[in-house]
């Protein structure tokens, strides 16, 4: 069901969606506006490990490249990248 809705969005280049980005690291909180205003949330993973979540909503692809090039400089390893919706939270 899942997959279904995933299917539906009409995730463009140029359009805005929100994202959920998975890194393996600690990303302080003071990167908020670096990173386009998403909100980070820290957790562990099963081995102990920090890990951080980005949520939120970015203008297009083109500032997703960024944020993903941004993270790319800090030597924090993406775990994984979803389009979580095309209409705002």
């Amino acid at each position: 069901m899942r997959t279904e809705k995933k299917a539906s969005m009409a995730v463009t280049m140029h359009g805005p969606a929100i994202y959920r980005i998975h890194v393996r690291g600690r990303l302080d909180t003071s990167y908020t506006d670096r990173i386009g205003g998403m909100q980070i949330s820290e957790s562990r993973g099963a081995d102990g490990t920090s890990e951080t979540i980005l949520l939120g909503r970015l203008v297009d692809q083109a500032a997703l490249s960024g944020i993903l090039t941004f993270l790319y400089n800090l030597h924090l390893p993406v775990v994984s990248v979803e389009c979580v919706s095309t209409e705002d939270y």
